[in-house]
């Protein structure tokens, strides 16, 4: 998830924030997120059976003050941010987050566990053995070590390359894709494709039929321009996660579980992967 400051006028809500038991406080985000929020509560509210109140970093006093809040949940980075600035008492969980921010003792990652995608991947192509992920610069180095060791586990070999721009993108896709066969799956994690996807998912997907490779993805959208399949967020389940971590003493940052799965069929049969129904049944959404 991506979240995109907007003017102030713009924000989910610009009020005072409630003291509830739980506070959940998001960043100035875009009405396209605001069922994001909604959800996140409602899992929230599920697990804990306490009533959670919501609002954006506008509606925080504007000076450091006590909470009545027992919790403040942050959903991310700048939220996680001006919560224990405005509220430096109280106990503060970040969510949605690259890495746990200093001041924090646990939280949420922004990312999914590397193990579920390696194992879809598995599952769909046990012919694979070797798994390339081709990631924007800007991702932690502990999420890099965490895929190499998820492909590790299932004796698979590893393989990355960092891109920063939309041409360190193109001639990544182009080697990978290029050089890779049925036993390669290819990851472009969150943000690569997106750096022009006009581009780069037609290419992709080419290659993808072409030299019949399975490529995947965190983004749900290029599913259905052609990629095999996607992990996304489940946000519901993101609030039921944080709610348990409220109560656990252990300390770190989690990695998100109980993913929203999304698959390719036509990609799947173009690339030789002949679905079983219980595979399918497996996701949430299937594109024909």
């Amino acid at each position: 998830m991506t979240f995109l400051p907007i003017s102030r006028s713009g924000a989910a809500s610009n009020g005072t924030c409630p003291s509830t038991p739980i506070l959940l406080v998001y960043p100035k985000i875009s009405r396209l997120y605001e069922n994001v929020i909604a959800q996140i509560k409602k899992g929230l509210q599920e697990v804990v059976h306490a009533e959670v109140g919501a609002c954006s970093i506008d509606g925080l006093p504007s000076s450091t003050q006590d909470s009545d809040s027992k919790t403040i949940i942050a959903v991310g980075e700048s939220a996680f941010a001006a919560s224990i600035h405005t509220y430096h008492k109280a106990t503060v969980v970040p969510i949605l987050v690259r890495e746990l921010p200093q001041g924090a003792r646990s939280g949420i990652s922004l990312f999914l566990d590397p193990q579920i995608y390696i194992q879809q991947l598995i599952e769909l192509s046990p012919e694979v053995k070797v798994v390339t992920l081709i990631y924007r610069d800007d991702v932690p180095r502990s999420f890099i070590d965490a895929v190499k060791t998820a492909a590790a586990a299932h004796d698979l070999r590893f393989a990355a390359m960092s891109v920063a721009t939309i041409r360190d993108a193109a001639l990544a896709v182009e080697a990978v894709m290029r050089s890779a066969g049925p036993q390669d799956g290819v990851w472009f994690q969150r943000g690569v494709v997106g750096m022009n996807a006009d581009i780069l998912v037609p290419k992709i997907v080419g290659l993808s039929w072409e030299k019949k490779v399975p490529v995947f993805t965190d983004e749900a959208d290029y599913v259905a321009r052609g990629m095999l399949f996607a992990m996304t967020q489940d946000y519901l389940a993101i609030g039921r996660s944080v709610a348990k971590l409220i109560d656990s003493a252990g300390p770190g940052i989690r990695y998100a579980s109980g993913p929203k799965r999304v698959l390719n069929r036509r990609t799947a049969q173009a690339i030789g992967i002949a679905l079983r129904t219980a595979q399918e049944k497996a996701f949430d959404y299937v594109y024909q």
